[in-house]
């Protein structure tokens, strides 16, 4: 769920310039100085490959200092919600999901991941190599079902899709181009949505604003009529044709929908709450989650959507209901990709 646009480009400039890559942390390897030969060799000026090193581990430095202190935050406006609420009211609470609610949950997810490996499918049509689904599909599975248990969810879904997809005589800069083509489409969708909701029934005033969202798909689909190039960051990339966007942005919203419909079905019913609330009170925890940088948002996106219910919710149910939206949606794949991953393995080696 969680995807981050500076991840993306990472990759995608580390695709490009392998030499530059960091083996194992998708982080940009400094120049190499060449050693003193002098005494006054400390007086020589670093290259400014070593100076832009050296910024870039700063700021990872300091985003991932900043997300630990978002999630430390988190935990703490957390412990304050749930004062009133003991663990056996939880446990009660997740003893009580009917098993209608869970059937539907776990349908919704498996929609969820249909829409997701529709990402890959268009993307690799648009970069020329089109494969089956079926041949793609399990790949994309993977690498969303480990990225969205990671630190860093591009860098580790491009590597799962690199190792899947590598038969396939497919270069770095093209997986990379998948990963920000997946990216891209989840946050267009989030533009779609969000900008409909924030603009039309605003959970509050003051995201009525945020309605501009909706812009930014329009804006991407009429650039796509001509398929241009687009920079940022250094990164070139050529808008797909414009069918390609319509499904791409199709899949986006499906994910979405069904991403938050699994989360729908397992929260009680809670007064004053109606879908489109519930689902801008999702959202933003999306976008808080993210800017924590925490493995699925874990903490900062609980706590967000927990401070936008309703007052008077019963905090023990719908915490219950979060718990169990984690292991549907985390775990479950996480258990199912790192078991087919084995499995892969073991025939590899046998066959």
């Amino acid at each position: 769920m969680i995807r981050g646009d500076d991840a993306a480009c990472r990759i995608a400039h580390n695709a490009a310039c392998p030499d530059r890559h960091a083996a194992g942390t998708g982080a940009f390897a400094a120049q190499a100085v060449p050693m003193p030969d002098s005494d006054h060799s400390s007086n020589r000026t670093l290259p400014s490959g070593a100076h832009r090193g050296a910024a870039h581990r700063l700021r990872r430095a300091a985003g991932t200092l900043f997300g630990l202190a978002l999630v430390a935050l988190a935990l703490w406006g957390l412990h304050g919600m749930l004062k009133e609420s003991s663990p056996q009211d939880i446990a009660a609470a997740l003893r009580a999901l009917g098993r209608e609610q869970l059937a539907l949950a776990l349908g919704c997810l498996l929609l969820a991941y249909l829409a997701l490996t529709c990402y890959d499918l268009l993307s690799l049509r648009w970069l020329g190599r089109p494969q089956p689904w079926r041949r793609s599909a399990p790949v994309t599975a993977a690498a969303f079902a480990l990225g969205n248990v990671s630190f860093n969810a591009m860098v580790v879904a491009g590597g799962v899709r690199y190792a899947g997809l590598r038969p396939l005589g497919l270069a770095p800069s093209e997986v990379a181009r998948m990963a920000v083509f997946a990216s891209l489409g989840f946050w267009l969708a989030y533009a779609t949505l969000g900008g409909l909701l924030f603009a039309l029934d605003p959970v509050k005033p003051s995201v009525r604003i945020a309605g501009l969202l909706l812009l930014a798909p329009a804006t991407y689909l009429l650039l796509s009529r001509r398929p241009r190039t687009l920079r940022l960051r250094g990164f070139e990339m050529t808008t797909p044709p414009l069918p390609l966007c319509v499904g791409q942005l199709a899949a986006g919203v499906t994910e979405l929908l069904a991403i938050s419909s699994v989360l729908w079905l397992l929260l009680p019913d809670v007064p004053g709450l109606n879908w489109s609330h519930f689902m801008q009170a999702f959202l933003l925890a999306i976008v808080a989650g993210s800017a924590s940088q925490a493995p699925g948002g874990l903490g900062v996106f609980d706590s967000a959507f927990l401070l936008l219910l309703p007052k008077g919710t019963d905090m023990a149910q719908a915490v219950a209901a979060l718990l169990a939206f984690r292991v549907l949606y985390y775990l479950v794949p996480l258990f199912l990709a790192l078991a087919g991953l084995a499995l892969r393995r073991l025939m590899r080696r046998r066959g």
